[in-house]
């Protein structure tokens, strides 16, 4: 057994602690009374500030600690798989954080069209253009690369009356890659009439 070196706040008892845990902590309580010097010995100012952050912008424990490619790679294996076995749940989360019910609402700011081009499908869809084509097909850079609909996220929300963000996951010409072409950023931005800024 150890040799004490703090003692409870309350029942005055000796304990053990590691010596990090000493310079972190404002003061010891045995098991026994944990929940008395909880009410005693509230939380700071700067303690309430550092939970109120840390819920606010969902982070947690492990936020800010680098990860292994090997991790990582588990893990999305791991929730595509739970994702694939629990459909149903996953449409019942998926309505408990859209909308106004997701922490991030700001009043229905968003338009359709910028909803539709973060669903996952539009990622897979532009992943799998450039895969395709792997340059751009007007001046063949490889630096750069984006996917480019033919016809485009407003002609179609028009053409097949998409009103949300289901029916274009439904519709299945949103995800046909022959409506897409891959261009650099240079030639993407010339060919919608935007101004093309190499530092961006």
């Amino acid at each position: 057994m150890r040799t004490p070196n703090v003692e409870c706040i309350i029942c005055g008892k000796p304990m053990y602690r590691r010596p990090f845990e000493i310079k972190k902590a404002r003061y010891f309580a045995c098991k026994k009374h944990r929940e008395v010097a909880k009410r005693l010995f509230k939380p700071t100012d700067k303690q309430l500030e550092a939970l109120e952050l840390g819920r606010e912008k969902g982070t947690n424990h492990l936020q800010g600690i680098p990860k292994s490619e090997e991790s990582k790679i588990k893990r999305s294996k791991s929730i595509k798989e739970w994702c694939k076995n629990n459909k149903d749940k996953v449409l019942v989360r998926g309505k408990k954080t859209r909308g106004e019910l997701h922490y991030n609402w700001k009043g229905g700011k968003s338009n359709l069209n910028q909803d539709i081009r973060s669903l996952d499908e539009m990622r897979k869809w532009q992943k799998t253009v450039k895969k395709r084509d792997k340059k751009c097909l007007h001046c063949g850079s490889t630096k750069e690369l984006e996917s480019h609909h033919i016809i485009s996220v407003n002609e179609m929300l028009d053409k097949y009356n998409i009103t949300n963000r289901d029916e274009a996951r439904r519709c299945k010409e949103f995800w046909n890659i022959q409506n897409g072409i891959t261009l650099c950023r240079k030639c993407h931005y010339k060919l919608e009439g935007r101004t093309y800024a190499k530092n961006r």
